[in-house]
């Protein structure tokens, strides 16, 4: 296993919960290469303009606040074209503090490709949620 590589998919994968938690939409979607695509919930977001767009839309909606947090990351592939991972990730979210606070529980199927200047970046994610519970105030 090349461990320069394992750490930029760490730092990717602890990028994309920093900035999705954040409502940062400009920084998650320098993470992703321009044609990337994000499968959340069954529903393709393709590009990574839109990407960044739609986690900006996510805040934009009212009180809203989330943590994401990963896990249990599996190297399934590395070569000189791609790398290719599998990794649990848990998502709070809070909408308002009377309502309960949501946890689902995701298998994340990332793969991973070089962009123009040679860093890696997210070609594409699925987000399969396997698990949610809510959490009662």
């Amino acid at each position: 296993m090349d461990t320069a590589i394992i750490l930029e998919v760490q730092n990717l994968l602890t990028g994309f919960a920093w900035h999705a938690d954040r409502g940062d939409g400009k920084g998650l979607a320098a993470l992703f290469l321009p044609d990337a695509v994000l499968n959340v919930g069954g529903v393709d977001i393709r590009g990574s303009d839109e990407i960044g767009a739609d986690c900006h839309r996510r805040f934009q909606k009212g009180p809203r606040k989330t943590r994401h947090v990963w896990s249990n990351l599996r190297i399934e592939k590395i070569s000189n074209e791609e790398v290719i991972t599998v990794a649990v990730q848990m998502t709070f979210e809070q909408t308002t503090p009377e309502l309960p606070t949501q946890l689902r529980l995701n298998d994340v199927f990332d793969t991973f490709r070089r962009d123009s200047n040679g860093a890696l970046r997210f070609a594409r994610r699925l987000i399969k949620r396997e698990m949610a519970v809510s959490i009662a105030p």
